[in-house]
């Protein structure tokens, strides 16, 4: 069998049909494939559609457990696999018609690679055609240093060989955020055999309910905390598979890492910690490194809002002003039009 794509599900009734059903019209005949479902739980719906799938179709599979979280649930599906390519859909999400006949299948049988990756596009932007052309074949390294594009976030949009992934033990942490970010990064951080295709096939679609868009005090307040894990976690693999020592590499995975901070920042600011709260948190991002920021760009601009971050980050007083204005002003009001015009 070549692939076996995992899906968690949580609650996900209003969606997962259509999900399920994109699937089905991937263009890969039965016996090629295996779609492993994994019930986290859910209280509504969802698992008697998930069984009706399952009965339908000899290879859908249906794993049910307690809630245990997204990460839990995708080791599972990792762990029952049988397909020599592991791949994961969001069951919130789906796949454009024929898209993993054309991103994936094509390259399945090739012993020489253990990441394939294609691209994904929100679900309200336009549907282009559906491009199939080789991008990229080498190393991550090579691709790293080569593209210096930094360490990917997203885990869906790459199909990962299997026993690499057992090879190196990698699997997902139970973080609430950042999780899928830390998996693909350790296995670009792994060295992997690594193609890119052209192929945009994912569509990803936007909740308001969903972890990166929440922005609830008590919930911001645990992603705090998984994110700065998370991102000692990464800097932790970039020194146990020697990244340190290839300096082009390691300059890219850097630079990735630290323009990504600005989610943990926000998140911070959503926190609205109270003092000892405040001193707390900040000690703890020192001891990771994730304190002082730096800063993205090399202007006069960028040096200055740079400073100023860093002194939210240091000063209790104008972290709360800043928390202040922040949960106020922006999330209430600059962020939803932000994300209205960002759909236009």
């Amino acid at each position: 069998m070549l692939l076996s794509l995992v899906l968690p599900i949580y609650n996900m009734e209003v969606y997962l049909e259509k999900c399920l059903n994109s699937i089905l019209r991937q263009g890969l005949a039965p016996e090629e494939y295996e779609v492993i479902l994994v019930n986290d739980g859910s209280t509504d719906n969802s698992p008697a559609i998930c069984q009706r799938y399952v009965d339908l179709h000899k290879n859908f599979r249906l794993i049910n457990q307690q809630n245990s979280g997204v990460a839990a649930a995708r080791n599972r599906g990792i762990d029952a696999a049988n397909g020599k390519f592991v791949g994961f859909v969001d069951p919130d999400d789906y796949l454009l018609d024929n898209g993993l006949n054309i991103a994936f299948r094509k390259y399945a049988e090739r012993d020489d690679v253990d990441v394939i990756h294609f691209y994904s596009s929100y679900d309200f932007w336009e549907i282009k055609p559906i491009v199939d052309e080789l991008e990229y074949y080498g190393t991550t390294h090579e691709f790293l240093s080569e593209k210096q594009c930094g360490l990917p976030s997203f885990c869906w949009i790459y199909i990962y060989r299997k026993d690499f992934l057992d090879r190196h033990n990698i699997r997902f942490k139970p973080y609430r955020v950042g999780e899928d970010q830390l998996f693909v990064s350790t296995v670009f951080i792994a060295d992997a055999r690594y193609l890119s295709c052209k192929a945009d096939i994912y569509r990803y679609v936007v909740r308001e309910s969903s972890a990166s868009t929440n922005r609830a005090k008590e919930h911001a307040r645990r992603c705090v905390v998984d994110y700065l894990d998370s991102f000692n976690d990464i800097m932790g693999a970039l020194g146990f598979f020697g990244v340190n020592k290839k300096p082009q590499v390691y300059k890219a995975c850097i630079d990735s890492v630290n323009s990504k901070k600005i989610f943990g920042y926000s998140r911070i600011l959503t926190s609205g910690y109270g003092y000892k709260e405040f001193k707390e948190i900040i000690g703890r991002c020192r001891r990771v490194g994730f304190t002082p920021l730096q800063s993205n760009g090399i202007g006069v601009k960028s040096r200055i809002i740079c400073g100023i971050k860093n002194a939210t980050l240091s000063n209790f007083v104008i972290y709360k002003i800043a928390s202040g204005l922040f949960n106020r002003i922006i999330t209430p009001y600059i962020m939803p039009r932000l994300r209205v015009s960002f759909k236009r």
